[in-house]
């Protein structure tokens, strides 16, 4: 496995500071549904831009999401909105100040197919954000939840 050295000192791994750009999934249950808590948090001196799909959208328009039953491993399909686009420019990004925190929620109910009964899944993100105009590698989970599918 290759590692970006440059990548990882640039959101603190290596360098022991806090990640420019921190990221916390955590998945409650509201109504019957498995609800994601998205929080950002710029701790750069500069700012950053973050897809709106992860900061300001409640409803997802794509699989932006890698969620697994967490005791097999199987990828649950994703069966949420397909909306087809183009490369992405900067108005699919939300401007992020220095020091700026921000909170998301979106429901994942009708976006992957959970199974029936009370199971346990993961959740992750791999994509990216921006600083200076340059991709910054941003990943987020596994993270756990259980989840009661009816």
């Amino acid at each position: 496995m290759k590692i970006n050295i440059a990548a990882l000192l640039a959101v603190g791994v290596l360098s022991g500071e806090p990640k420019m750009l921190d990221v916390k999934f955590t998945v409650k249950e509201a109504a019957g549904h498995p609800v994601l808590h998205i929080s950002l948090a710029n701790h750069s001196a500069r700012p950053v831009k973050v897809l709106h799909a992860l900061a300001t959208e409640e409803e997802m328009f794509g699989k932006l999401f890698e969620v697994r039953d967490a005791e097999t491993g199987q990828l649950l399909d994703y069966q949420g909105i397909m909306v087809k686009r183009g490369p992405l420019t900067d108005e699919d990004y939300l401007a992020m100040k220095p020091g700026a925190q921000r909170s998301n929620a979106i429901d994942l109910a009708a976006a992957y197919s959970f199974r029936q009964g009370r199971h346990a899944y993961t959740i992750s993100y791999a994509g990216h954000y921006l600083m200076e105009g340059k991709e910054m590698p941003l990943t987020v989970g596994p993270v756990r939840f259980e989840h009661t599918g009816k």
